[in-house]
């Protein structure tokens, strides 16, 4: 059923992206209302239905659509929230407040007969969410990984491809609008993490608060590291990764170094990659722009086509999954250290270490997933480096070329 009155809250890049698709499609008329909290902030083409206000009461029974567009998380939860208490259909773009809400948010979208519908908040154009719940619906998934965030990629890139240093790439990537003003989210692994919550929740049923899971950003990853991976003819890509490991479910969000036959190598600048490994089908890569005005926009504009069709997720797998979440997961990860630091020094209970350089700087080691996430906070305060390794065969290579240390243990 076609629904006419929309209300927009935020007109930022995405609600501006949303506006123009509207009227591509001769759906203009529709938006009735856009809500902003500064209407003297500086915008493109302003239109004569935008409104300023502050009111904290956000229950919009003379609407058909709501639209939560804005970057606050504790303002969106008000606006979802509310409106899908009185059995309104919701569109949202927000990953943080759906990754840390969305067992609550499913309830009361199920309790009030409303809809709940947020593609735009995962992988920028990748219409991923609907794929997992469409078309896997009854495939069992047994690795979804991807490069879930298009600032950080972009980055990566510039480093990569242009020999920019980390600062100089940052700044061109919050010139062109990529990044925030204030990178932590993007450059931090947390719009990767929020992102990974989300999609687990439809391609295994799990869901999993983003506070237990090992997220790593870009921010420490060091010259040496850059130099490592270009004399092995590897690049470095922000990975977020959730996989079956021994029928428990493990998540991490790492810095990885990717070669040239992984699928995700030739992923650059804004876009983004996610490839799905599954029982029955294989492997399936999928990659567009995840970052931007109309790739975020033209989610948004199809979860509008969607509800008007009455469409919504029906999280099959979350009514049937069992899975466990662990962090006890081994995995093989380069330390990069600083000359104050030595490795031994690290409270990591490493099985394995190898030395990959003359320096004393460099080392690979097998270690947990829970014993990297205790120690997060030491290892970004020291700027200590982490980058995993999926590949068995360069892991291999590097053992041999190295030399093992002996580990003493207190």
């Amino acid at each position: 059923m076609r629904t006419n009155k929309i209300k927009l809250y935020g007109f930022g890049v995405v609600g501006q992206g949303f506006q123009l698709y509207l009227g591509n499609n001769e759906d203009a008329k529709r938006l009735h209302t856009i809500i902003v909290k500064d209407d003297t902030k500086k915008r493109k083409n302003v239109p004569s239905i935008i409104e300023c206000t502050n009111d904290k009461t956000v229950r919009d029974r003379d609407m058909d659509v709501i639209l939560e567009l804005i970057s606050s998380p504790e303002e969106a939860y008000g606006i979802v929230a509310e409106n899908l208490e009185i059995g309104k259909k919701v569109i949202s773009a927000n990953k943080k407040l759906i990754a840390e809400n969305l067992a609550e948010l499913i309830e009361v979208e199920k309790t009030n007969k409303g809809i709940f519908l947020y593609e735009g908040a995962v992988c920028g154009s990748i219409p991923i969410i609907r794929v997992l719940n469409d078309f896997y619906a009854n495939e069992p998934i047994q690795e979804i990984k991807g490069i879930f965030n298009g600032s950080s990629n972009y980055i990566l890139s510039k480093i990569f491809n242009e020999n920019l240093c980390y600062e100089e790439a940052l700044a061109q990537a919050q010139e062109l609008g990529f990044a925030e003003a204030n990178p932590t989210s993007d450059v931090g692994g947390f719009d990767s993490l929020y992102k990974l919550v989300i999609l687990t929740v439809h391609a295994f049923g799990k869901i999993i608060k983003p506070e237990e899971i090992l997220n790593i950003g870009i921010q420490s990853i060091s010259e040496s590291d850059i130099k490592f991976a270009q004399k092995n003819n590897l690049k470095i890509k922000l990975v977020a990764k959730v996989s079956l490991v021994e029928d428990e479910l493990s998540l991490t969000v790492l810095p990885t170094l990717i070669n040239v036959h992984n699928d995700l190598y030739d992923v650059e600048n804004e876009f983004n990659g996610v490839v799905i490994k599954s029982e029955n089908i294989g492997k399936q890569f999928y990659k567009g722009k995840g970052a931007g005005s109309l790739p975020t926009g033209s989610m948004v504009y199809a979860d509008l086509k969607a509800i008007d069709n009455d469409y919504k997720y029906d999280y099959k797998k979350l009514r049937t999954s069992n899975y466990q979440f662990s962090n006890d997961n081994k995995i093989t990860v380069i330390i990069s250290v600083n000359k104050s630091i030595d490795i031994k020094e690290l409270e990591l209970e490493i099985t394995n270490i190898f030395t990959l350089d003359n320096y004393n700087k460099q080392f690979l080691v097998e270690v947990s997933i829970e014993e990297l996430k205790a120690n997060k906070i030491k290892l970004q305060k020291e700027r200590i480096s982490v980058l995993a390794i999926e590949d068995r065969d360069l892991i291999n290579k590097l053992t041999k070329s190295s030399y093992q240390e002996e580990l003493i243990l207190a």
